[in-house]
């Protein structure tokens, strides 16, 4: 009990810190996943901001050029047909218009729309037009490029062409550009229909008319999507959202194709627009995964390995108990027969008896004994030699039953000693096998060995021997306790004997049955064990007829 205590012990030893550095290990593996994931989320809006900043610059800069180009033009009776040359030129210029303060939309006439767009766009902006918004802020002065264009020469090369059509010349001269004073410009972002709109304008100073343009997004944008970048990672998409959260443009993967995704606001030149990174997100997650299944590997095998050298351990130190046990209980065996013949043969050497009856009597025990002595020494060698590997056999003709009933026949003196008598015995006249004499013989010795000492109390052995399916079977049934459903296999086992009241009180080495099923599965046969009804138990051995020896 106390050795299976400190293995226990042992055991729990190596679990529990094994257990707490696994545990350990998990943790910084998920720390450093979700460190990963952080950071691969991080590039991922970096990126986005990157590809949102150069959008909405140039933006910036198409509507600068084109306050540059609306501030250029001279104010005069011909600014509306000035507008509209400008409108039919240009591609990013989907309406134009002229207002005054007090007096409202000059042109086009909201009372006389030259179409459905004219009335469409005095609708969308009424409400500015009527006073009821903000024309937003305005700014004076140059509006050329200066450092904003020098910081982006190097963007987008579509920029370069939106460039040109912003600051297109339409009709003025430089003298009546310069003559004239700076004027108020601004933009104006316009919600309509839930869709996005710009309108530019201009005013000169002191004067309270107002003019400008509404910006054709679409063109705009299909200027710049050409040059949107494209990921280098097939596995990512750039995604271009509208105001309502819609895919407006994409590049690389789909766009709906799961993951994670990152999206950063493309800025004052385009509001609720977003640019959005998308991917796959296996970064941290493979990693934690794979660094978790490396973990889980390294305790397992941490585990497996000390829980395979504690079983072999134990393995090992109950082998050397049984080897113990074994060597005390044959030492007793040898010492009980040994001490037998020397008493006897002492009282037969020192002529103390008399009686020539009494005198056959000794030396019949004697002789009993030391065939018990050479059965004990036989199966110690015999152990010895199917351990190692050396047991050699000689496959010969034999009678089995004749062979049966000589090993019953040298058996008698036992069974009468031990109150026992064969009954019910049934061996037919002839049973040919060809096969190893002295083995079968060691094999009956110890299964009828085996019920003097552990059924004796059932005072009957019987042997059947019959022919069935090309082999002989050889029966030895006695009607003693019976062996346990639990111990009916373990009992071939080496050293092993059932643990109870009765083993406990007959000497023995646990090698009998043993050896007995190893020599008959060396035979081509095999030996098992069964209940017997009425009590007891049945050995049979298997015999075949003609069958190769596998020793």
């Amino acid at each position: 009990m106390r050795r299976n205590t400190a293995f226990l012990a042992a055991w729990l030893l190596l679990l529990i810190p094994t257990l707490v550095v696994g545990w350990i290990a998990l943790r910084s593996v998920r720390s450093e996943g979700a460190r990963l994931a952080a950071a691969e989320k991080a590039a991922a809006s970096d990126r986005a901001a990157s590809i949102a900043a150069t959008l909405d610059l140039s933006v910036a800069e198409v509507h600068r050029g084109l306050l540059e180009t609306l501030s250029s033009f001279p104010a005069g009776e011909d600014l509306a047909s000035r507008l509209e040359e400008w409108r039919s030129t240009n591609p990013l210029v989907r309406n134009v218009f002229v207002w005054r303060a007090g007096e409202g939309l000059r042109f086009p006439l909201p009372t006389w729309p030259r179409g459905d767009e004219d009335r469409n766009f005095a609708d969308r902006y009424r409400a500015l037009f009527l006073g009821q918004a903000d024309w937003g802020q305005s700014s004076t002065g140059e509006t050329g490029e200066g450092a904003t264009a020098g910081a982006l020469s190097s963007a987008l090369s579509g920029r370069r062409q939106l460039r040109a059509l912003a600051v297109q010349e339409v009709g003025a001269s430089a003298s009546d550009i310069a003559a004239e004073p700076p004027r108020l410009t601004g933009w104006v972002p316009w919600y309509a229909e839930n869709r996005l709109h710009f309108l530019g304008w201009a005013e000169a100073s002191g004067d309270g008319m107002r003019y400008g343009l509404e910006v054709e997004l679409m063109a705009l944008l299909s200027r710049l999507l050409p040059d949107f970048p494209a990921p280098t990672d097939p596995t990512e998409a750039f995604l271009l959202l509208d105001g309502s959260g819609r895919v407006f443009h994409h590049t690389g993967a789909a766009p709906d194709s799961g993951g994670l995704r990152v999206a950063v606001a493309v800025g004052p030149e385009l509001p609720h627009w977003q640019v959005a990174v998308a991917w796959p997100g296996h970064g941290g997650g493979g990693f934690a995964l794979l660094s978790t299944l490396l973990v889980g590997s390294f305790v397992a095998a941490i585990l497996l390995g000390g829980s395979l050298l504690l079983w072999q351990a134990r393995r090992q130190w109950r082998d050397a108990q049984q080897k113990t046990n074994f060597v005390s209980n044959v030492s007793h065996e040898l010492k009980t027969p040994l001490t037998t013949i020397r008493m006897y043969a002492e009282l037969l050497a020192e002529g103390r008896v008399r009686d020539p009856a009494k005198r056959d009597d000794y030396l019949s025990v004697i002789v009993s004994e030391s065939q018990r002595l050479t059965r004990l020494v036989n199966n110690v060698l015999e152990f010895g030699r199917l351990e190692q590997g050396r047991k050699r056999y000689h496959r010969v003709p034999l009678d089995l039953a004749a062979a049966v009933r000589e090993v019953l026949d040298g058996l008698e003196p036992r069974l009468r000693e031990a109150g026992m008598e064969l009954h019910g015995t049934r061996i037919p006249e002839s049973a040919p096998v060809q096969s190893d004499r002295d083995a079968l013989e060691q094999i009956l010795l110890n299964l009828l060995d085996n019920s003097l000492k552990y059924a004796s109390e059932g005072l009957e052995i019987t042997v059947e021997c019959e022919f069935a399916q090309e082999n002989w079977v050889v029966r030895v049934g006695d009607r003693g306790p019976g062996i346990p459903a639990a111990h009916r296999q373990r009992v071939f086992e080496t050293f092993h004997r059932v643990d109870d009241s009765l083993t406990a009180e007959r000497p023995g080495s646990g090698l009998g049955l043993s050896i007995a099923r190893q020599l008959a599965r060396d035979l081509g046969g095999d030996l098992t064990c069964r209940d017997r009804d009425g009590g007891g138990t049945w050995f049979e051995l298997t015999v075949p007829v003609s069958g190769e020896v596998q020793g």
